[in-house]
């Protein structure tokens, strides 16, 4: 197989996805990312400990919100309690020294939120660093039972591909399957895509992290999406490997076209 895996490359997903050794991969990033200042007043509030819990969809936020605390010689007291979505993320946070009191398998951020609110008190004061282009699906899940959520933007992802760039590769790479972590990201790489191109990619393998992105990627396949059961990036790498070999594999669902 000869794979794009549109997502900017870091040591540890190059490192999960090249042990795949008969496979070969190239990334192509979408987005950078642009981090965002964090009003000062929702900063003191978290430093000061007014939040019963804080919660996290990604590795990112973490980072980006544990920067900017450290460089104000802060920290998350020990009084506000963590809670992180999906097994990559908690890795990530725990490997990086970070604490984590509660996560839970999610098919998405949305359905986390249910089953986080389902296990915590009500009338809980809840921190939510997210992204700038984030929905609004985990807040209003959060919002039950008196819960009050105070969501802060903390990076805004910009698109970085244009036509002419995705032109190129599918001709220099000539890829028959792809790899995508987010809906956003679908969408923005199929809308710089030609008619050609979208009728190659329609016969192509495609790969889906989660439940929300292979229902995107539906609308430009003819062939059944491949996703993991619960977002995870080992499982997705599994995956792909296994459909290389072209074996039937229990751990997985394929999203079928309608």
């Amino acid at each position: 197989m000869r794979t794009i895996i549109a997502q900017e490359p870091n040591k540890r997903i190059v490192d999960i996805f090249q042990s795949n050794s008969d496979i070969l991969f190239t990334f192509f990033p979408v987005f950078r990312f642009k981090e965002l200042s964090v009003q000062r007043k929702w900063l003191d509030k978290l430093k000061n400990g007014y939040f019963n819990w804080i919660i996290f969809t990604s590795f990112r936020s973490w980072k980006i919100l544990i920067n900017q605390i450290s460089s104000g010689t802060g920290c998350i007291p020990d009084q506000t309690k963590i809670a992180v979505f999906g097994p990559a993320s908690v890795e990530q946070i725990k490997q990086s020294g970070g604490r984590v009191d509660f996560t839970v398998h999610a098919h998405n951020a949305a359905e986390f939120g249910l089953k986080f609110i389902n296990k915590i008190s009500a009338k809980q004061k809840i921190a939510y660093p997210a992204s700038f282009s984030a929905d609004t699906h985990l807040e209003k899940c959060l919002s039950t039972n008196d819960m009050q959520v105070y969501r802060e933007n903390i990076y805004k992802p910009l698109c970085i591909i244009d036509s002419e760039k995705i032109n190129k590769i599918m001709v220099d790479f000539k890829p028959d399957s792809m790899v995508f972590f987010s809906s956003k990201s679908v969408k923005l790489f199929m809308d710089n895509c030609s008619v050609d191109i979208l009728n190659n990619i329609a016969g192509m393998q495609l790969f889906a992290l989660g439940t929300p992105t292979s229902r995107i990627l539906k609308n430009y396949s003819t062939q059944g999406i491949i996703k993991p059961k619960y977002p995870d990036i080992y499982t997705l790498s599994d995956l792909i490997y296994k459909a290389s070999i072209s074996e039937e594999n229990e751990n997985y669902a394929i999203t079928k076209t309608i």
